[in-house]
């Protein structure tokens, strides 16, 4: 059942996460996805240091061990490939099948991380709601050949897809790093750690490469950049508190209730549309995460 703050972080994260890749669908087209990511990444980053400076947080900044500090960094830099790839992949394809994909694949992944690499306790619930996701994502993708369809677009979804399926992957061995160094840290320290690192390779990578540049496209696309940039801020905080405050299998699956909101936001703002194929393979989707939940 849901209960804690773990649990209501994990939950509120993947609304959030929806949240973000619908307001970045109407940033202008110049805004490439490494502006994306590069913003995400300071906006997090100042933002969560003057929080820890305002809480007094930063002394357990300051003590944190070594080992954790470098899991914390190492686990950063393959979060932010990931991140470069998901939006690589929602500029290729849509939202209603690009996040069903990559949230369902990583509740896989992660739940397996989880039990192979953490010793967490897989119960039945949580493989019955594996298997209603996998059938979930197979439907969802699920899509009718029609002698209309442009073969470029074909081509464009099917890269969306494997980079969904790479941004997966990725993002699941990001986790379960997480997860393991929290033992040694606590959530918000952690968080700037996750994000000081690509923090500072992005900030040296503009100064080689200008047209990465955040201030190129910051001027007429602000306001979303903006609202971006402190969603991810909480997305980052969120993450962490829910991996410390909750088991790694139950924050998995909780985390991965945004291919619900992502369709409904998408249905709803977007104006997406959906086959019947898709709309049941998103019900099962969400039928297996409450199987995870409450088996």
């Amino acid at each position: 059942m849901i209960s804690g703050i773990g649990e209501i972080a994990a939950l509120s994260n993947a609304a959030v996460w929806a949240t973000t890749g619908v307001v970045s669908k109407g940033l202008r087209r110049e805004v490439r996805p490494l502006h994306i990511v590069t913003l995400q990444i300071w906006s997090a980053f100042l933002i969560l240091t003057v929080a820890a400076a305002v809480f007094g947080q930063l002394g357990p900044l300051w003590r944190m061990p070594v080992s954790a500090a470098a899991v914390f960094a190492g686990s950063s830099v393959i979060n932010t490939v990931g991140a470069l790839t998901f939006w690589m992949a929602m500029s290729r394809g849509t939202v209603s099948r690009v996040y069903p994909t990559t949230q369902g694949l990583f509740i896989l992944m992660s739940i397996s991380a989880g039990a192979l690499l953490l010793g967490d306790d897989l119960g039945a619930g949580v493989l019955i709601g594996a298997a209603l996701i996998i059938a979930g994502v197979v439907l969802v993708n699920r899509r009718k050949r029609r002698q209309e369809d442009e073969a470029s677009d074909r081509r464009a979804e099917a890269i969306a897809l494997s980079l969904s399926a790479i941004t997966a992957l990725l993002w699941a061995s990001a986790f379960a790093m997480t997860a393991d160094a929290l033992d040694e840290s606590e959530p918000l320290p952690a968080a700037i750690i996750r994000n000081a690192v690509p923090a500072a390779l992005l900030g040296l990578l503009a100064l080689f490469v200008p047209h990465i540049r955040v201030t190129r496209v910051f001027r007429p696309s602000w306001r979303r950049l903006l609202v971006i940039g402190a969603l991810i801020a909480y997305l980052e905080y969120s993450f962490v508190l829910a991996l410390d405050r909750a088991s790694p299998s139950v924050a998995a699956v909780l985390i991965n209730t945004s291919p619900m909101w992502a369709t409904a936001l998408a249905l709803i703002v977007l104006r997406e549309r959906l086959s019947k194929a898709a709309m049941i393979g998103v019900a099962l989707s969400v039928a297996g995460i409450i199987a995870a939940i409450a088996l």
